[in-house]
C-alpha cells in the first residue's frame, strides 16, 4: 500500500482527498506517444545489447556504464508514467488514481519494478562482474507486443501488413537471442564444443563480429531446419532440437499471415 501511495504521489495527510486533485495523464496527451516510441527505442537497444553480453560472457562493464544508468532512468520514469496513465475501458477513459494503480499492479508493476534492479551493480561492487545479471532488464520485452498492438490502432496501414512487419521483427530478434545462448553454450562447453561450429579454426580465437555471424547465421539456418552442422554434445543436441521446432511454428504463423494478406489484397480488388 504504502509503495502504490508513494506511486500516486498522493502524501497520507487527511486533506489529500479534499484539496489534491491526483495526477493522471491523459491518452489524448501528444507527448504521451512520442514516450511510448523513445521506450520502444530503449527496449529494442535492451534486446541487442543484453543478450551480446550475456551470450559472449562481456565482462567490460565500464564500457558499457553508460548505457546502463541511461536505461535504468528511462525504465524508471516509464514506471511512473505507467503509475498515472488513465486507461481506456469500455470505450471510455478511466482516470481514477487507485484503479490505475491496481491494473498497474496486476500487470506489469513487479516486472517493470524487478527491471529496474540493479544486480550488475552489486556483483561488481563485490569484484564478480557477470553480465548474466543484466537478465532482468529483458523483463520488459513484452511491452513490444503492446507498442505493436498499439501501433496496429492508429496506424492507416493494414493490419496485414502490421503483423508481416512484425513477424520479421520477431525473426530476427528470436534469432538475435538464440545465436547470443548458441555462443554462450559454446563457450561454456569449450573445446568440446568448437569443432561443431567452427572447424579446425576455433571461434574463440576470431574477433567478435566475425563468432556474432557465425552465430546469427547458425541460428537462422537450424530454425529453417537446413542446419549443415553436427552438434557435437549433448546439450548442443537438445538445443538445436528445441530451435527447430520454434523455427517451424514461427514460418508457419508468419506463411499463415501471407497467406491472409494475400487473401485480404484479392477481396478488395472484388
Amino acid at each position: 500500500n504504502s509503495f502504490c501511495t508513494l506511486l500516486a504521489g498522493a502524501m497520507p495527510d487527511a486533506r489529500s482527498d479534499e484539496t489534491r486533485k491526483p495526477f493522471v495523464i491523459s491518452l489524448k496527451e501528444v507527448w504521451r506517444g512520442y514516450w511510448d516510441l523513445a521506450m520502444f527505442i530503449t527496449i529494442v537497444v535492451v534486446c541487442i545489447f543484453v543478450p551480446l553480453r550475456i551470450g559472449f560472457i562481456l565482462r567490460e562493464w565500464q564500457e558499457w556504464l553508460a548505457l546502463d544508468i541511461a536505461v535504468v532512468i528511462m525504465y524508471g520514469i516509464d514506471v511512473f508514467i505507467k503509475a498515472h496513465t488513465a486507461y481506456e475501458h469500455d470505450g471510455e477513459e478511466i482516470s481514477d488514481q487507485k484503479a490505475i494503480l491496481r491494473r498497474y499492479a496486476r500487470s506489469w508493476l513487479v516486472p517493470d519494478v524487478l527491471s529496474l534492479i540493479p544486480l550488475e551493480v552489486f556483483s561488481a561492487a563485490i569484484g564478480h562482474y557477470e553480465p548474466a545479471f543484466l537478465a532482468g532488464r529483458l523483463l520488459r520485452v513484452g511491452h513490444l507486443v503492446t507498442y505493436f498492438l498499439a501501433w496496429e490502432r492508429v496506424s492507416s496501414l493494414k493490419p496485414s501488413i502490421i503483423r508481416i512487419v512484425k513477424s520479421i521483427f520477431v525473426v530476427i530478434f528470436l534469432a538475435h537471442f538464440i545465436g547470443c545462448i548458441f555462443q554462450l553454450i559454446i563457450l561454456l562447453e569449450g573445446d568440446a564444443a568448437k569443432p561443431a561450429f567452427t572447424g579446425s579454426e576455433g571461434i574463440l580465437e576470431k574477433s567478435l563480429p566475425s563468432r556474432y555471424i557465425r552465430s546469427f547465421y547458425w541460428s537462422f539456418v537450424t530454425m529453417t531446419g537446413y542446419n549443415n552442422t553436427d552438434p557435437q554434445t549433448q546439450t548442443e543436441t537438445i538445443f538445436s532440437i528445441f530451435v527447430t521446432l520454434i523455427g517451424i511454428s514461427l514460418f508457419a504463423t508468419i506463411i499463415g499471415t501471407v497467406g491472409s494478406l494475400v487473401t485480404n489484397l484479392d477481396s478488395s480488388k472484388l
